[in-house]
């Protein structure tokens, strides 16, 4: 009863999220909030893949202070089959998806914790010491999402934390399914699920 009665007030914090493009089901927008929640104060979370900032804001409103580091390289390369690209590619042509990005996060006042990576993050990793929150929702080839894991896993702090969008166990063909079930277990014990947003929980 009490944890309803938090869900339904999160949910309440973070209800404009509805307003912003993306694909972000209300119990993953509430995973993100309150995975968000739990950080230390003066955190560091790294998204990789931000599309138009909606799951971007969901974790703004989460965090109580620190910053939220957005790598994408806003330019409608994404999907994991040639359905979802084509829709990525059609969105992005459509719009220009930085500009996007940052009307909607002024818009909705959480700009200033905001800190905008332009590019790939193969090309960024250096750029991070200690990670409180890694959030990987970008590539999700197999290569792709492993590369990002490889790369930005280690840095996650112990107690931090680690969330995958678009984990299916019956899709071992998706690069979140594929890390989940094959690398993430040797560094991160399993936290919560909300659909198939996975999270964990470094050792």
């Amino acid at each position: 009863m009490f944890q309803k009665m938090i869900e339904r007030s999160a949910l309440k914090k973070i209800h404009p999220y509805y307003e912003i493009d993306g694909w972000l089901t209300e119990r993953e927008a509430l995973g993100l909030f309150l995975t968000a929640r739990k950080l230390r104060r003066d955190a560091v979370v790294v998204e990789i893949g931000s599309w138009q900032g909606k799951s971007t804001y969901c974790i703004s409103k989460g965090l109580r202070s620190g910053k939220i580091y957005a790598i994408d390289p806003f330019n409608a390369d994404a999907g994991f089959d040639q359905e979802s690209r084509k829709e990525y590619a059609e969105k992005g042509a459509s719009t220009d998806l930085l500009i996007r990005f940052t009307e909607n996060m002024e818009r909705l006042s959480v700009h200033d914790k905001i800190i905008v990576k332009k590019g790939y993050s193969y090309e960024m990793h250096n750029d991070f010491q200690k990670i409180d929150f890694l959030f990987i929702d970008g590539d999700h080839s197999i290569a792709g999402c492993r590369s990002d894991f490889e790369l930005y896993a280690s840095k996650v702090v112990r107690g931090g934390y680690i969330a995958f969008h678009d984990y299916y166990p019956d899709r071992d063909e998706l690069g979140p399914t594929y890390v989940i079930e094959n690398l993430v277990g040797n560094h991160f014990n399993f936290f919560r699920q909300y659909d198939s947003l996975w999270i964990g929980k470094k050792r």
